[in-house]
């Protein structure tokens, strides 16, 4: 039985700071310039190797709300028709976009 290494893993998990896990796509979470780097960087993230992403300053809810865009963006990517709006609660604008931000997205 062939073994598979953690970059040929379909999903990764992501952290947030209090204790919620996110197992979503690799290929959604690679929409963010950050993770992409971290899982891609053979051997020099431990990201790379295990597979799981600890955000020690961003709260579940707003990871949430980052991971929903990435499907969001995934979907609508290349789309020719109208695109909706993405929506996010006037009180989690200001940290969303510091997150987005950070996460290179």
């Amino acid at each position: 039985m062939a073994s598979t290494t953690p970059t040929e893993n379909e999903y990764v998990t992501l952290e947030s700071s209090d204790g919620f896990q996110f197992i979503i796509h690799r290929e959604a979470a690679m929409l963010s310039g950050t993770i992409r780097n971290m899982l891609s960087s053979a051997g020099q993230f431990t990201e790379s190797t295990e597979g799981v992403i600890h955000f020690r300053d961003i709260k579940a809810v707003i990871l949430e709300k980052v991971c929903k865009y990435w499907y969001y963006k995934a979907r609508y990517l290349n789309s020719v028709t109208e695109i909706p709006h993405f929506e996010i609660e006037p009180e989690y604008a200001l940290e969303t976009l510091m997150v987005a931000d950070f996460l290179d997205t």
